[in-house]
């Protein structure tokens, strides 16, 4: 009998320590361990992403698409930057679109949600860029559209990256992104959605507004404060900047892309993907 409590102890010590397994590497998805553990998490689990989210085009069509294109109207031609863009989901609900005729750019630190992607989208109207949400090697004000979805809330700077995101977009270009309200299992990783707005306006996104999604996010939608024209379906080359002289003359060559600037190159992956995340580090 003397042996039963030291077994009840081992075993709520077991129960435990599964139990925080889980919220550390499942819930969270590796948030409170690091940034190198959420990339090592999407890399490992991103050949079964798509199945474990359980994505609808039909969905995506009437909840991003559709209204991203209602909001940019007349344009149909506009250049967007999806940030954290994991397996292509945003990407391929505007190429899905009858009316969308633009540009994609699609950025992820993990460089295995992004070769999903790229097995996925066969289409050169999009392009793959391995790089860190918190650094966008872009010019200012060059997007018409920048959105990030279901990712902020997994970043180790979550206020550069909005500032960035920012950065990058053009004076009443439109943003949406995502707010997480599932907040009990991830202290201090979420906010509500009045901070969020606030911080938006620091960074000069106005007119936000907040509506109801999914069970555990909110769309959150906003415009750079000001006015200027569509920047419009343009190269990559014309507002990718040097990660080393910040200057934007970059020429595509056979296996990378080098700036005629300063001669930094940029591996081109297998599947097509601009390898700059080294840029970084």
């Amino acid at each position: 009998m003397s042996e039963w409590p030291a077994l009840l102890l081992i075993a709520a010590g077991a129960v435990l320590l599964v139990g925080l397994g889980w919220w550390l590497l499942i819930e969270t998805e590796g948030v409170y361990l690091g940034r190198r553990m959420v990339i090592w998490l999407y890399d490992l689990y991103a050949g079964r992403y798509d199945d474990i989210k359980g994505f609808r085009s039909d969905y995506d069509h009437l909840f991003l698409a559709r209204p991203i294109m209602e909001r940019i109207a007349p344009v149909r031609s506009p250049l967007v930057l999806d940030v954290a863009s994991g397996t292509g989901r945003l990407p391929l609900a505007l190429l899905n679109h009858a009316h969308f005729q633009g540009r994609v750019i699609a950025i992820d630190l993990s460089r295995g949600m992004l070769a999903e992607a790229a097995a996925k989208i066969a289409d050169d109207r999009v392009a793959l860029l391995w790089c860190p949400a918190e650094a966008l090697p872009f010019c200012d004000d060059a997007f018409d559209v920048v959105t990030c979805l279901e990712a902020l809330e997994f970043m180790t700077r979550p206020s550069r990256a909005l500032a960035e995101m920012a950065r990058v977009l053009r004076p009443g270009g439109l943003l949406l992104m995502t707010n997480r309200i599932g907040t009990r299992w991830m202290p201090g990783k979420t906010m509500p959605g009045a901070l969020l707005a606030e911080k938006l306006g620091a960074f000069g996104i106005e007119a936000v507004e907040i509506d109801p999604w999914q069970v555990d996010y909110d769309r959150v939608w906003g415009r750079k404060a000001g006015s200027s024209s569509p920047r419009l379906a343009r190269p990559l080359s014309e507002i990718l900047c040097c990660p080393r002289c910040s200057r934007s003359d970059f020429q595509p060559e056979i296996g990378s892309w080098c700036c005629a600037n300063c001669g930094a190159a940029i591996a081109v992956g297998s599947e097509g993907i601009l390898e700059l995340a080294r840029w970084f580090q």
